[in-house]
């Protein structure tokens, strides 16, 4: 690494680690403002649930906002250093302009590897621990905390309907379970209130359960009975996956998804779409460099001041992450394939950006 890679290296880093730590704070209070009063209502008062809550908060914030803060943190190190000739003088040495971004990559490389990590690793960490400590504020309008709004799951030729799952899975209520011949129709029945997993035999065991058998051409008899062993392969761990948000998931997990070896509620491109975000969300810290090169070079050459960079920054990474956000709903609704779901706003800005250096530069 030469002299100007490692100025920009400690330059750029110590830009973007004062704007994570500066927009992540401010991110977090509007989100205790929003979400605290839920927090003391459900612990009874207790101050250190909102501390605690804060705590595991930060991991998922940090990675939201830290291609924000590259995007800004790039800006204001290339502003400086065309304010101060710097660039100037490097160019006047022979070296073109991307050469500039070359020297940005070790730094930027070193923030897409700790994203990755922080959003692989500690996020799903974090999430689970809020679940399993009860701290989720939004666990009330959350999807299948009624019956209203079941959950559905295909086992062989059954089909599992689950009206709401509770403490990680071992308790499932509103159980209707549909078991179907090899041509799809209706066999059997099996309505039960409550559904609870014995840890020490391992075994699933339904509550107030009714049985209705449906025979080729007879009436159906139902029959009920206070207590039944259910023998499924299905364990808590996949059911209380089905009620865990994407970004709780680590990419071995969405791989599993994905390739069916495990249980999923939701159809594969959306697991699919997930995943291909996971591998592409490192690569969006490099795009920002891109987004900003142009911005910064431009700004010198019409004597424009560091504010109304900010301001473009701003402008680019508020768009940015609305389309990035739009074709993600696309690509879980299945509208658009995963690969353009996850891969078309990284695509579509550095081909803006791209274009808009090549014009500044005259090429």
């Amino acid at each position: 690494m030469n002299t100007f890679s490692r100025y920009v290296l400690r330059s750029f880093l110590w830009q973007f680690a004062l704007l994570l730590i500066g927009f992540t704070a401010l991110l977090q209070l509007f989100d205790l403002l929003n979400n605290s009063a839920d927090i003391l209502q459900d612990h009874l008062g207790d101050m250190s649930a909102v501390a605690e809550y804060a705590a595991l908060r930060l991991p998922e914030i940090a990675s939201f906002l830290i291609p924000f803060a590259v995007l800004m943190g790039a800006l204001i190190t290339l502003g400086r250093m065309e304010r101060n000739n710097e660039i100037m003088a490097f160019k006047a040495a022979g070296a073109p302009y991307f050469t500039v971004l070359w020297a940005f990559l070790p730094a930027v490389g070193i923030v897409a590897f700790l994203h990755f990590f922080l959003a692989d690793q500690l996020v799903p960490i974090s999430i689970q621990t809020l679940v399993s400590r009860d701290l989720i504020a939004e666990r009330s309008k959350s999807k299948n905390e009624t019956k209203n709004d079941p959950l559905f799951v295909q086992e062989g030729n059954s089909v599992i309907e689950a009206g709401a799952v509770g403490l990680d899975g071992v308790i499932l209520s509103h159980l209707r379970i549909y078991q179907r011949d090899d041509t799809g129709k209706m066999v059997k029945q099996i309505f039960a209130n409550d559904a609870h997993f014995d840890s020490a035999t391992e075994k699933w065991v339904l509550t107030n359960v009714w049985t209705t058998l449906v025979p080729a051409g007879g009436a159906a008899q139902t029959e009920h009975v206070d207590k039944q062993e259910w023998q499924t392969q299905l364990t808590p761990a996949e059911f209380s996956d089905l009620v865990e948000k994407p970004q709780a998931m680590t990419f071995m997990k969405l791989r599993s998804l994905v390739t069916s070896t495990q249980v999923g509620v939701r159809p594969t491109y959306f697991y699919e779409t997930w995943q291909q975000k996971r591998i592409a969300l490192p690569v969006s810290s490099i795009l920002m460099i891109l987004l900003a090169a142009p911005v910064a070079h431009s700004l010198h050459r019409r004597e424009r001041g560091l504010a109304a960079g900010m301001t473009i920054g701003f402008g680019l990474g508020f768009l940015y992450f609305l389309t990035d956000g739009l074709v993600l709903s696309l690509g879980e609704s299945g509208a658009v394939p995963p690969f353009l779901a996850a891969w078309l706003p990284i695509l579509l800005f550095a081909a803006i950006g791209g274009a808009w250096l090549i014009k500044q530069e005259g090429y």
